[in-house]
């Protein structure tokens, strides 16, 4: 298989994925935003500049998961998954449901963009 196109068993696979991957993006925004509240105010003189620095995360937060998840169709399933496992959001044990083809291809793209991005080409 050397497209990006998945059987319809991967793209079960890959909706739960994406899923988790969700889940756990939210989780992490969510404990963002407990820690800005929980840190001194993070630097700002007042009440209002917090509030606005919440809703600029949160607004930031909202475009990148729109980006990400809106629209989403089978045929986006194994770059979605990709995305989210070179944004270390999926890990290796994540990917051990999937067939040996398609869990090579999303390693072996994943060390190809890593080993560019170390080189800088």
């Amino acid at each position: 298989m050397m497209n990006d196109e998945l059987s319809k068993s991967q793209k079960k696979i890959a909706r739960a994925l994406i899923d988790k991957g969700l889940e756990l993006e939210c989780a992490d925004f969510i404990e963002s935003i407990k820690k800005l509240l929980l840190t001194d105010k993070s630097g700002v003189k007042s009440n209002h500049e917090l509030y606005i620095k919440i809703y600029k995360s949160a607004h930031k937060f909202d475009k990148h998961i729109a980006m990400r998840y809106d629209g989403l169709g089978g045929s986006k399933y194994f770059i979605t998954v990709l995305e989210l496992y070179m944004d270390d959001i999926l890990t290796d044990e994540d990917l051990a449901d999937f067939d040996e083809d398609v869990r090579n291809r999303l390693i072996g793209l994943k060390n190809i963009f890593n080993s560019r991005l170390k080189t800088g080409l």
